[in-house]
């Protein structure tokens, strides 16, 4: 009876293939590693399906390969793992890794919605959009012309009070401080500009919410939605800021060429967008956006542009940044050529 018991507890205490094959990584035994977790994925194992494709994302221990990624994630939902079903879904919908197809997407977290709460929130915000069958709005909000040089407009409730707080809610625990890379040293270093708190929310972070929201973006900006960097969350805390600056990157070739700030709260005092050549300083409501055009016709800064977020002075202000690109921008290789 005691050697049953022992036994019973030995199974259920023994480590997991992913737990096992994290050790052998540490240890320095990639192959090993690999091995194991292909193995373990061979079974059905859905958290080893689901590791296999994010390490497929992000290209350790493994090579990069998003059609790889897309495929574990697909396979790691169907094995019953919650987050391989909704990763899965976004894949779908932003052609990640193969064909992109919204209603698809939209069917796999209908699916999951009465056994996920997440699936659920998704399709609840969803449902209240006015999208067509690719998951584009059919309707926008006007944008208003705050400036002509330089080129700034004010959407205003592009996004609702409730798609504000779902992005504040994804995004929360994955707050980091903002830091550069000293080039010397390769050291992280505080931002010299940018005092904030952010995340960048990317085809793991993101939902199809998001997704969706960036298709909005992109329309009220006359943009493709591939043109769009990922999504990026900032925060701001009493005193911090984002120090006069403009969007534009030193030698680039595939320019952030338009900004989009949307305001995701309204709970701060200061914390003004301003742009001293113009003598505008514009906060947002909740949902709220400002558009602004980073260069000048020949390709080159319009240095009219700069602009800051100004310091807070009370509470938390939580705002949404898309920099959108000349062409299409795909950082990863996501997109199948």
């Amino acid at each position: 009876m005691e050697a049953d018991a022992a036994t019973h507890l030995a199974v259920n205490i023994a480590p997991s293939p992913t737990e096992r094959a994290n050790a052998l990584l540490a240890s320095g035994a990639i192959a090993e590693a690999v091995g194991l977790m292909s193995d373990a994925a061979g079974r059905d194992d859905p958290e080893a399906l689901y590791t296999l494709g994010l390490w497929h994302v992000f290209g350790q221990p493994v090579r990069r390969d998003f059609s790889r990624a897309r495929f574990f994630f697909g396979r790691a939902g169907q094995a019953g793992h919650a987050q391989g079903a909704l990763t899965f879904a976004v894949f779908v919908a932003m052609g990640a890794g193969g064909p992109a197809d919204w209603r698809a997407a939209l069917a796999l977290i209908e699916t999951a919605a009465p056994t996920t709460p997440a699936a659920a929130r998704q399709v609840e915000l969803l449902a209240a959009m006015n999208l067509d069958a690719n998951g584009v709005p059919q309707s926008l909000p006007a944008t208003e012309p705050l400036s002509t040089s330089p080129k700034v407009g004010i959407v205003r409730a592009l996004f609702t009070p409730d798609e504000c707080a779902h992005v504040i809610g994804l995004s929360r625990g994955a707050m980091r401080p903002s830091i550069v890379a000293d080039p010397r040293t390769g050291r992280e270093l505080p931002h010299p500009i940018r005092t904030s708190d952010g995340t960048v929310m990317g085809p793991i972070q993101q939902d199809l919410v998001v997704h969706a929201l960036n298709h909005r973006i992109a329309s009220v900006s006359g943009s493709r939605v591939r043109q769009g960097e990922p999504l990026s969350v900032l925060r701001y805390a009493p005193g911090q800021q984002y120090r006069l600056h403009h969007d534009c990157l030193p030698g680039e070739t595939n320019q952030r060429e338009l900004t989009l700030i949307a305001y995701l709260n309204d709970a701060y005092e200061g914390g003004a967008t301003s742009f001293p050549a113009a003598d505008i300083a514009f906060r947002g409501e909740v949902g709220d956006a400002i558009l602004f055009v980073n260069s000048l016709p020949s390709g080159r800064v319009d240095e009219r542009s700069r602009h800051a977020g100004l310091p807070v002075s009370s509470g938390e202000k939580w705002v949404c940044t898309r920099w959108i690109r000349t062409r299409d921008f795909d950082p990863w290789g996501a997109y199948p050529v």
